[in-house]
């Protein structure tokens, strides 16, 4: 029997609660995916992109920061630099609203499908025991129809009831790993914006006070 098959038949005997357990699990997994990408991917740019950056700031060549940031703006930290390059000529305090509101708006985009997740950990095992009763009243229905005499009517329910159980249990523990994770991660992105933010500052109030000195 094929794999596919073979999934096909352990979700048949599942009962019916295994239709919205495999939908819940298909989307949750789907968001931890997409969320992974971005994260690992698409959301990072290279510490040598950043050098460059705070190289082209401390020379005070501010116009070529800002086309050297303008291609990173859809990173949560180039899009941080490329605000604070907008603000770099204005007041201290400007700036440093700017940074912080530009920070603030990257947490909704990060936290974004992970109300998803974690709806899936909290109903996969509520609709895995809901399956389980399920299965039960199967098992005793069949009991109270044919008697112990076909044991097959009785284990039917059983197996629908330990199958429903199983799967809610193990799509909750995968989506918890990978809530976490992306929790984890989610936090490295703030505590790293929130870094950039400071040396933007500082990079800007010592050439400040360079100037002062002149």
């Amino acid at each position: 029997m094929s794999f596919f098959g073979s999934v096909f038949e352990y979700a048949s005997r599942g009962g019916y609660m295994m239709i919205p357990l495999l939908i819940s699990g298909c989307l949750a997994g789907g968001a931890i995916l997409e969320r992974l990408f971005l994260f690992h991917h698409s959301f990072r740019i290279s510490q040598n992109f950043l050098q460059k950056a705070y190289a082209f700031m401390e020379s005070a060549e501010i116009q070529q920061a800002q086309k050297h940031c303008a291609s990173a703006t859809h990173t949560p930290a180039g899009s941080v630099l490329h605000c604070a390059l907008n603000y770099w000529n204005r007041p201290l305090d400007q700036m440093q609203l700017a940074i912080q509101n530009e920070a603030e708006s990257w947490v909704f985009t990060l936290e974004k499908r992970m109300d998803l997740i974690d709806t899936v950990i909290t109903a996969a095992p509520l609709m895995g025991l809901l399956g389980t009763i399920t299965g039960m009243m199967a098992s005793f229905q069949g009991l109270s129809e044919k008697g112990m005499h076909e044991p097959q009517a009785i284990t039917g329910g059983v197996a629908e009831a330990l199958i429903a159980t199983a799967t809610g249990l193990i799509i909750a523990l995968v989506c918890l790993a990978g809530y976490n994770h992306l929790n984890a991660q989610i936090k490295e992105f703030i505590a790293s914006l929130e870094r950039l933010g400071g040396r933007l500052l500082v990079t800007r109030m010592e050439q400040e006070r360079k100037k002062n000195l002149t």
